[in-house]
C-alpha cells in the first residue's frame, strides 16, 4: 500500500479515538466538489492509545456513517498515528528510487524500536540533491499489527482499502489544497485530536518535521470528570457546553478555569516540539500556526498559543477550496464539523497507487 501522495476518488476514512469521519470528493471542472460527508461518535473506550479495543462497535459505527453518507463498497484511504508510527527525516547519499527501496529497510532498522519484521516501511525523497552528494528522505515505519487492525475494520465495514497514510501527512495534504504557503515561509500545522496532537512543520513547501504528542482534548474531559465526580459522557457535555446546568453558574466558570489550565498544558507540549524543531533547523522562526482536528476548538487554545508562541494562530477550514452544494449539505452543520474533517479530507485527496 502507498503512504504518500495527493488527489483521488477514494473515500477518506478517519477513525479517531472519539469519532469516525468519512469524506468523498469528486472532480468538478478544474476544482473539487464535496460528494459525501458524515461522522459518528465513538465511546471513549472503543479505541485507546491508537489501538482498536472494541472491533464490533467501531465497525458498526463506521457502517452507520457510510450508510448515512450513501457510500457502499468503495475503495478508501485510511490513516494511523501515535506510538505505532515512526517518522524520521534522513540525509542519505544520492541514489535512485530503486536503490532507495532496496536500502530503506536497513536504514529504518537503525531508528525504530521494533523488530524490522514487525513493521511496514516506506520513504519519500524530499530533496534529491540536498548538496554534497546527499539527498533528504522522509522515512515512515508503522507496526503491521496496528495497520492490520484498521484495515480489518474498514474491510468488515464493506470498504476496499487502497492507501494507508499517516494522520499528519493527510492533514498536510488537506492544508496544501486549501492554504498555499509561500516557499519562503515556515508554518506549523497542528492536528489536535482527542488523545493525540500531531505536530507538523511545513518549510520550503515541504513537511519537514513531524512529532506526535500523546495527549489531546480528552484531557480536558478527564479533568472535568475528576473535578465534578461525574461520568465521562457528562464531562464531555460540560466541555462542549451542551449541559443546561452550565448556563447559570459557578459550574461554567469552573469549567472555564479547568479549560485554561489544560490549554496551558497542551500548549507547553506543543511549544517543546516546535522549540526542538527550531533548535535543530536553520529556520529562525515560525510565521504562523494552523489548527485542525476535533479538539482544535478547545476553549482559549488559540489565545494561549498566540500568547505563548507570539505568532498568529488560525483555525483551518478543510472545505475552503472545495465546492459545496448547499442543496445537498447543511452548510451550518458542515461549518461546525469542519475542524473534525481535516484528516478525512486529506485522505480523500489521495488516489490508488500514490507514491510521491
Amino acid at each position: 500500500m502507498a503512504w504518500f501522495g495527493r488527489r483521488s476518488s477514494l473515500v477518506g476514512v478517519d477513525i479517531g479515538s472519539s469519532s469516525v469521519k468519512v469524506v468523498r470528493l469528486r472532480q468538478a471542472g478544474k476544482g473539487l466538489e464535496l460528494d459525501a460527508f458524515s461522522l459518528g461518535h465513538l465511546a471513549s473506550d472503543a479505541i485507546v492509545e491508537g489501538r482498536v479495543m472494541n472491533f464490533a462497535l467501531v465497525i458498526e459505527r463506521l457502517r452507520e456513517v457510510l450508510k448515512e453518507a450513501g457510500i457502499r463498497s468503495a475503495p478508501c484511504a485510511l490513516a494511523i498515528a501515535g506510538n505505532s508510527v515512526i517518522v524520521k527525516r534522513l540525509s542519505l547519499p544520492e541514489m535512485t528510487r530503486a536503490e532507495l527501496n532496496e536500502q530503506i529497510l536497513w536504514e529504518a532498522e537503525q531508528y525504530i524500536p521494533f523488530d524490522i519484521k514487525d513493521v511496514n516501511v516506506d520513504a519519500q525523497i524530499l530533496n534529491p540533491r540536498a548538496g554534497q552528494g546527499q539527498m533528504d528522505v522522509l522515512m515512515v515505519a508503522a507496526k503491521k499489527d496496528v495497520v492490520n487492525e484498521y484495515v480489518s475494520v474498514v474491510m468488515e465495514a464493506g470498504l476496499k482499502p487502497q492507501v494507508v497514510d499517516v494522520s499528519i501527512f493527510a492533514a498536510a495534504n488537506m492544508f496544501e489544497a486549501n492554504y498555499p504557503v509561500p516557499p519562503d515561509q515556515t508554518v506549523s500545522l497542528l492536528n489536535i485530536g482527542a488523545s493525540t496532537i500531531n505536530v507538523g512543520v511545513i518549510s520550503g513547501g515541504v513537511l519537514s518535521f513531524t512529532r506526535d504528542i500523546g495527549i489531546g482534548g480528552s484531557l480536558l474531559t478527564s479533568e472535568i470528570q475528576r473535578h465534578f465526580n461525574i461520568s465521562f459522557d457528562e464531562a464531555e457535555s460540560f466541555k462542549v457546553g451542551a449541559d443546561s446546568s452550565l448556563s447559570s453558574s459557578t459550574v461554567a466558570r469552573e469549567v472555564t478555569r479547568i479549560a485554561e489550565r489544560v490549554g496551558e498544558t497542551l500548549v507547553t507540549e506543543v511549544q517543546r516540539s516546535l522549540d526542538f524543531f527550531l533548535a535543530t533547523s536553520v529556520k529562525s522562526d515560525i510565521q504562523r500556526i494552523y489548527l485542525t482536528g476535533g479538539s482544535a476548538q478547545l476553549p482559549a487554545l488559540i489565545r494561549i498559543l498566540e500568547r505563548r508562541m507570539e505568532v498568529p494562530v488560525e483555525l483551518v477550514n478543510p472545505f475552503q477550496n472545495i465546492t459545496v452544494d448547499a442543496r445537498r449539505f447543511d452548510l451550518d452543520l458542515l461549518q461546525r464539523a469542519a475542524p473534525v474533517a481535516g484528516v478525512a479530507v486529506g485522505l480523500a485527496l489521495r488516489r490508488p497507487g500514490d507514491d510521491a
